[in-house]
């Protein structure tokens, strides 16, 4: 196999901009691991604009145009004066070894970077290294005397919808339509030179790639300053593009939705079971579907895993071939499998038994004969019931399960210990669902469908049936956006019917 380099992938991205429009959002957005190693001199910064301006309104009008920045200036000019501010100093500054600038450090640095995520390695670690491994800093005041503190919301908004209010204004038409000059700023023919002049947008020297060598600067001093300029102020990232970026095109077409826009939908037949459908799977060209007892196994789907059997075994079954691969038995100690689940990386087993017991494994293999090796990772231990149901989400690094107790409880993936569980239902949990792009937990018992937070809190719950007896045995949702105020849940149901 071919390893890539980021930087490669960037080169690749840089050459075909024309033919792949959204090779600037890639290139905008490294990796995490890019975060320790800022003096690199190929470092570049994580830019993406900040396009709202607007934190005093009761509400948020995206058809507005005084509600974001002015996306054809720098964030230093978006008021007259500031822009005055800047041009002033630009102008008065007189030093025969430091070339001109309007700022001293850029939109993004290590230091801004640290605090997005301060809760979470790399993060707090390195947080704590800046602010001499103390994590209660006091912020000061502010020029009114008040005290900085805990971060306030603009009055348009609560907690869970802030993110989702910015991903909209994001794509809202101003941004669409302005977000070329933005471009042009921190990308383009505006980040240089004598369009950067005009443009009122002149960092520091040391910020543009390629006018220092850090390797080849010999004196020790020197090489520190230009080191800490560079660690705690940002880089612009690289210039892409010399000539005026092209303005998005308004007229462009889009295909009608197939679902909404066709007359007929024919069925067509994909594979028999002689059991009930209990997992869909769509891969590349193919439908893939499991009965029960049955999981398709990640990331290529040609493998199942089962249980239920009389020797209370769990197999790998081919699914092509539809033959028995390997077998485990005694996994829960004698006790019988109710249900299972693989991670997305199909590395990770997660297997639930009638002694209401979570037994995690790591699935590897034994590379000579190809076996399929189980490595127990951890047991987790609190339902007081059989396990009915398990969802493993590695975005979210969850593990979600549900038992004839009436109780689901969260656990962490990584770390293998209890979160949280969720408050009493009022019947035995039947389906699970995370939302892999919004962290939105569903959980079925009964009739009963209900909604949380990636963090445990309710968002939603109702009956979705008038007959007690017509249980919820799966359910799935929509994962084309996370901004949108909506979103779609579908549930299957014993009695065959299928809602939304």
């Amino acid at each position: 196999m071919r390893h890539w380099k980021l930087d490669n992938v960037h080169e690749i991205l840089k050459r075909d901009y024309q033919l792949r429009p959204v090779a600037v959002e890639i290139i905008s957005m490294n990796g995490c691991n890019d975060l320790l190693v800022f003096h690199k001199k190929e470092r570049e910064e994580d830019v993406v604009p900040w396009v709202l301006a607007d934190y005093e309104s009761e509400t948020l009008n995206l058809a507005d145009p005084n509600t974001f920045c002015k996306l054809d200036k720098p964030m230093g000019c978006q008021t007259a004066e500031g822009e005055e501010e800047f041009q002033k100093g630009y102008g008065s500054w007189d030093d025969p070894d430091v070339p001109k600038f309007h700022y001293g450090s850029y939109y993004s640095s290590a230091g801004i970077v640290l605090f997005y995520l301060l809760r979470l390695p790399p993060f707090s670690v390195e947080n704590q290294k800046l602010q001499e491994n103390r994590f209660d800093l006091n912020l000061g005041k502010k020029q009114s005397g008040e005290k900085v503190g805990d971060v306030v919301l603009p009055p348009w908004n609560r907690t869970r919808e802030y993110g989702k209010k910015h991903c909209k204004a994001l794509e809202s038409d101003y941004v669409s339509e302005n977000l070329h000059h933005w471009i042009d700023l921190v990308f383009g023919c505006k980040q240089r030179e004598k369009a950067a002049e005009e443009a009122v947008n002149v960092f520091y020297h040391y910020m543009y790639e390629g006018i220092v060598d850090v390797d080849a600067v010999t004196d020790p001093a020197m090489k520190a300053s230009i080191l800490a300029q560079i660690n705690h102020f940002g880089q612009t990232p690289k210039q892409l593009f010399l000539k005026p970026h092209v303005k998005r095109r308004s007229d462009r077409k889009f295909p009608p939705h197939p679902l909404r826009h066709c007359n007929h939908l024919v069925p067509h037949e994909i594979r028999k079971t002689s059991s009930p459908i209990t997992q869909i799977v769509t891969f590349y060209e193919k439908i893939l579907v499991a009965g029960t007892n049955n999981f398709l196994k990640p990331r290529t789907y040609n493998k199942y895993v089962a249980w239920g059997f009389p020797d209370r075994s769990l197999r790998f079954m081919s699914y092509d071939q539809d033959r028995f691969l390997w077998t485990y038995e005694s996994l829960h100690g004698g006790n019988q499998i109710r249900c299972a689940s693989v991670s997305h990386d199909g590395q990770i087993l997660v297997t639930g038994g009638d002694d209401g017991v979570i037994s995690v494994w790591q699935i590897s293999k034994d590379k000579p004969r190809s076996l399929q090796r189980l490595q127990l990772e951890r047991s987790l231990c609190a339902h007081t019931e059989k396990i009915t149901c398990l969802y493993i989400s590695q975005p979210y690094t969850l593990i979600v399960s549900g038992s004839e107790d009436c109780s689901v409880i969260l656990w962490d993936l990584s770390s293998l210990v209890f979160i949280k569980q969720l408050p009493e239902f009022p019947a035995p949990i039947s389906a699970i669902y995370v939302n892999d792009l919004t962290g939105e937990i569903v959980t079925a018992a009964g009739i009963l469908l209900a909604v949380w937070s990636v963090n445990g809190d309710c968002l939603a719950v109702v009956n979705i049936s008038q007959l007690p007896s017509d249980f919820i045995l799966s359910v799935t949702s929509a994962t084309f956006s996370d901004w949108k105020d909506t979103n779609w849940y579908v549930t299957g149901h014993q009695s065959g019917a299928v809602k939304v």
